[in-house]
């Protein structure tokens, strides 16, 4: 794509296609502008986030204008997560944290305090730091084991 000016039509043709529910490249495609040009510019970004903002809020309207008021209340208390328990973890510094999290997690999803959602995304996520962390330990031994053989092979 050759360079593009950026007119303030342009400007609202992006803002108009994002309220549409156009994608970036969507968009993109759409007004034969770079991708990158649309992440970087910051009145073209400006004018997308405004228009899928709009979106949004016509969206929000359109359902909540389709529900009863029990069912627009249930919606509202569901959106501000009125229902999702507190979930006591704390971000982890080591491995053994790393699974008192999980620990905890498993004593919250057996007292029915949390939902097995939940605990299968603290489980991913736990395992994935600890699988971290443990290999950075062994790279951090494998290495001190390197450098003393070449110190013996020097001395």
């Amino acid at each position: 794509m050759a360079r593009t000016t950026i007119t303030d039509g342009i400007i609202e043709e992006c803002r108009t296609l994002a309220e549409q529910g156009f994608s970036n490249v969507m968009i993109s495609k759409a007004l034969d502008v770079g991708i990158a040009t649309l992440s970087k510019n910051r009145k073209l970004v400006q004018a997308i986030q405004e228009g899928k903002k709009e979106l949004a809020q016509k969206v929000t309207q359109s359902i909540l204008g389709s529900l009863d008021e029990t069912q627009h209340t249930l919606f509202i208390a569901k959106r501000l997560n009125l229902f999702n328990p507190q979930i006591n973890i704390k971000k982890p510094t080591n491995a053994k944290e790393a699974l008192d999290n999980l620990s905890n997690a498993i004593k919250q999803y057996a007292d029915g305090e949390i939902n097995e959602s939940q605990l299968r995304t603290i489980e991913a996520v736990s395992n994935s730091y600890i699988k971290g962390y443990e290999f950075a330990e062994f790279e951090e031994r494998l290495q001190g084991v390197e450098d003393a053989i070449k110190k013996q092979r020097t001395d």
